[in-house]
């Protein structure tokens, strides 16, 4: 294999049991396995959440549903982005629930629910939605600052819940923390003023009698920081999968995913010698080049190149030159010093200080050797986090963009 991951769901497992272990009693966990599952593979591990006991399931569009769906994982599925409602016949055919955006985005889907319904005439199931409100993310979702505002979200439950023949059933009623996360100047009181407008949301119902269905608001970042904010579900995906976003409130959850590579060709390049595209790293002297069999195909961010670093045998690599396609190279120089030199001394042992920060006995690199991209070699980890900081992005995209030809194997 050029490239693969490493999923052990053993510490998925461990991982959901920590988040089930912090909700109050009756509060649902809703599994989010959009964009493949963070990298994870997408039906794979949803199936494996269902074994674990889950139940209901979050994605982003239509065609994330339905390939669960057609995969007959067990289960409600939600769809958090905004759908054309073309696609909503197809939703209350396979009992998919969709997030109605706003007031024009429910009449939409109505009329199109309304016409599935009569074309099916027997049979047709209506379509289940969730409401999606605007606390402050300005992104999607039914503006609440008004009144006003709010008579537009009951006036939807009152279209769709008080026909009994209606097409369009509302389920549920959700919101999504932009800041739960950040530890910034600024982001707590936003968080708290977004909880403050769902609950005058969910208040503005409850006094005109509406029964507002599942409400949903937190997000891995809140369900550890904000208790007030787990209502009747939370929704959760980087702390299934290993990772804290809110750093000030961490749960003991561990990566459950390692992403490897290997050593395709290893040559030495004398001074002045250039690496990859565009003459972007030149030697200053004679370097020892490993190539790997990765690339930005692959989901490795091209950004990462002369900056990013791997691990080898227990130490740290370099990335140089631009990174490939397909293809990548590392500077593993020190790595084959520091293994001549303990040799050498007959020691197997590392020096105390050198610069490719190696740990335990050092062993000089060789063809097939494995490159870690995300996870542990030797005393040395590097994490979706510490590759997300290097390139300027997050842990989210890190993971997210790992390419479907990159082999996953599960434990």
């Amino acid at each position: 294999m050029r490239t693969w991951l490493e999923i052990d769901f053993s510490k998925m497992k461990k991982n959901l049991d920590v988040v089930k272990g912090v909700l109050p009693e009756g509060c649902e966990l809703i599994a989010v396995v959009k964009a493949n599952a963070y990298g994870h593979g997408f039906v794979k591990t949803a199936e494996k959440l269902a074994e674990f006991g889950v139940k209901r399931f979050a994605v982003a569009c239509i065609s994330e549903a339905m390939e669960l769906r057609e995969a007959k994982v067990p289960g409600s599925v939600l769809v958090l982005g905004s759908t054309e409602p073309a696609d909503a016949a197809r939703a209350a055919e396979n009992d998919i629930t969709l997030a109605c955006v706003g007031a024009d985005h429910f009449e939409a889907l109505r009329k199109a629910a309304d016409a599935y319904k009569k074309e099916r005439k027997e049979g047709a199931r209506p379509l289940n939605i969730h409401v999606a409100i605007n606390t402050g993310m300005n992104r999607i979702g039914f503006d609440c600052k008004t009144e006003e505002q709010m008579d537009r979200i009951a006036a939807a439950y009152r279209a769709a819940n008080g026909d009994p023949d209606s097409p369009v059933r509302v389920t549920g009623i959700f919101s999504h923390f932009s800041s739960a996360d950040d530890t910034s100047e600024g982001a707590d009181p936003y968080t708290k003023l977004q909880l403050s407008r769902y609950e005058a949301v969910l208040a503005h119902l409850d006094k005109l009698g509406i029964d507002p269905g599942l409400r949903h608001i937190s997000n891995s970042g809140g369900i550890g920081k904000y208790p007030q904010t787990r209502f009747d579900a939370v929704r959760c995906g980087a702390l299934i999968y290993g990772y804290n976003t809110a750093m000030d409130a961490k749960l003991p959850v561990e990566p459950a995913m390692e992403w490897k590579t290997s050593v395709t060709v290893i040559r030495t390049i004398d001074k002045g010698d250039a690496v990859s595209y565009s003459r972007k790293f030149v030697a200053d002297g004679p370097r020892v080049i490993a190539t790997l069999g990765i690339g930005y195909a692959d989901g490795l961010s091209r950004a990462l190149s002369n900056k990013g670093y791997v691990l080898i045998n227990g130490c740290k690599a370099p990335m140089v030159g631009n990174i490939c396609m397909d293809q990548m190279m590392v500077d593993i120089t020190e790595i084959q010093l520091q293994a001549e030199e303990a040799a050498r001394a007959d020691a197997g042992k590392s020096l105390n200080s050198n610069e490719c920060g190696c740990s335990g006995a050092i062993r000089p690199v060789k063809v097939g050797d494995e490159a870690i991209i995300i996870g542990r070699s030797g005393d040395l980890v590097i994490t979706a986090d510490d590759v997300a900081e290097i390139q300027g992005s997050c842990m989210h995209e890190v993971l997210s963009t790992i390419g479907r030809r990159v082999d996953r194997i599960y434990k």
